[in-house]
């Protein structure tokens, strides 16, 4: 069974392998996802590498909290943000903007974003009770 911490661990690797990606081969990506590389997307590209750094950091140190309101918001803000970069992707690729190996990356967002989306709606009413204060 997959719990908070393996899910945070799991995709925390990945972050830390997209910063390392991003900052050091930045033309990886490109190639991927079949786009057009530019200075101008080699600077978004160094600066994503630093949010996915952030990213890493958070789920790994967070990989052991206990079920909290922090525990929650953590699971919702990562399965609202993954969801959101899968619809994107897919726009992306419908528009013709993207090649089709942005649908791997559609793909692991819809992963992550379901076992995080998992845990959080198991402990749902537990995360209404703290917000109601009850």
């Amino acid at each position: 069974m997959l719990n908070f911490k393996k899910i945070s661990t799991f995709t925390a690797s990945i972050a830390c392998s997209l910063f390392a990606a991003f900052l050091l081969y930045p033309e990886f990506p490109f190639s991927l996802f079949g786009i057009e590389q530019s200075s101008s997307a080699l600077f978004v590209g160094r600066r994503m590498a630093m949010l996915f750094l952030g990213l890493a950091i958070l789920l790994w140190v967070g990989r052991n909290a206990e079920h909290s309101e922090s525990r929650q918001a953590i699971c919702l803000s990562v399965a609202v943000s993954m969801c959101a970069l899968a619809g994107l992707g897919v726009f992306e690729f419908q528009q013709g903007l993207a090649g089709p190996g942005i649908l791997l990356a559609v793909m692991i967002e819809l992963a992550i974003a379901f076992l995080y989306l998992k845990v959080w709606l198991s402990h749902k009413q537990v995360a209404v009770d703290l917000i109601k204060g009850a």
